[in-house]
């Protein structure tokens, strides 16, 4: 394989572990959403969305790491980079929102 192709190549395996790590994360923010459909005033549902949201972060790293590790395990680094990536993206994006919503 040329060096072309295996750099195209790479870019596309980081890609998709941007993807994955995105949709992953649309995945749990609408299983956050569903919890939130049938709250009433503070109960289960509503408790269970709060730490859904506001542990965003923490609970990323249960799904992210597990996904991380099996890729590098199966040899795809690229896919897991790409995996890493996409959290970190997430993260710091939370962190932003959390931090506006702080000191606001």
């Amino acid at each position: 394989m040329s060096a072309d192709t295996q750099a195209r190549s790479s870019g596309m395996e980081i890609a998709k572990g941007i993807a994955s790590c995105f949709a992953l994360n649309l995945l749990h923010l609408g299983i956050a959403w569903l919890f939130l459909v049938p709250a009433r005033a503070w109960d289960f549902f509503a408790s269970v969305t709060v730490v859904l949201i506001a542990g965003f972060g923490v609970l990323q790293l249960v799904y992210v790491v597990p996904l991380v590790l099996n890729a590098r395990k199966k040899g795809r680094p690229n896919f897991a980079k790409g995996m890493i990536i996409g959290a970190s993206i997430a993260l710091l994006l939370n962190a932003a929102c959390w931090g506006s919503f702080y000191w606001s």
